[in-house]
């Protein structure tokens, strides 16, 4: 418990720690507050680059099947979340660490789950691995998302092609910096809106 607030996890140095899965929006006025106070807060996102499925028997809990769940996950996934907390980039006393994980999710088919899921309930996630990490504390490492070969200024389709992501993830990625203050939107280009970094605005 720190201020009133309760920590997942308070390290040796001071450091406030938070895991965060999902709904980063959630967390943000708590991390702003204390980080406001002077405490250094890291956000912990982890990111399954590949899961697991285990099914149960409902009656006995048997593993009935294992097979490779086709979602994959990347590091860009961050923003998928961010974009309902942008003020959260680059902001003081903030870092992010984004862990890419491999995982277990624990299935059993006891018709509980929802209609989507074919009745299929999750009982547990597990940590199978943690593969890499990458932290950004700071609007320089924010920024170096972007490639630096990128041609000025950037919008999101030519952003999507060197990254290798959706059009649809790279204006997540663009409308968080905007926000946060570390790019500016600058006019559009045919249809895309276009932006640069603001230090480098006359």
């Amino acid at each position: 418990m720190v201020e009133g607030k309760i920590i997942d996890l308070v390290r040796a140095d001071g450091e406030l720690v938070e895991i965060q899965t999902s709904h980063l929006s959630q967390l943000k006025s708590k991390v702003f507050k204390l980080a406001e106070m002077g405490y250094r807060v890291r956000v912990v996102y982890p990111v399954s680059v590949s899961c697991e499925l285990h099914r149960l028997d409902p009656m006995t809990n048997e593993l009935l099947s294992v097979r490779r769940s086709p979602k994959r996950g990347d590091i860009y996934c961050l923003f998928d979340e961010l974009v309902r907390a942008p003020e959260l980039v680059a902001a003081n006393n903030i870092t992010f660490e984004v862990l890419l994980i491999r995982s277990i999710e624990i299935k059993t088919r006891d018709g509980s789950g929802s209609w989507w899921r074919k009745g299929d309930r999750t009982v547990d996630k597990e940590l199978a691995e943690v593969l890499s990490s990458r932290s950004f504390d700071s609007r320089e490492q924010w920024l170096a998302i972007i490639p630096e070969s990128l041609a000025h200024p950037w919008d999101s389709a030519v952003l999507a092609e060197s990254l290798g992501i959706s059009s649809a993830k790279a204006r997540k990625i663009l409308y968080c910096f905007c926000r946060a203050g570390i790019i500016s939107e600058l006019g559009k280009k045919g249809r895309f809106k276009t932006y640069e970094k603001l230090s480098m605005m006359p």
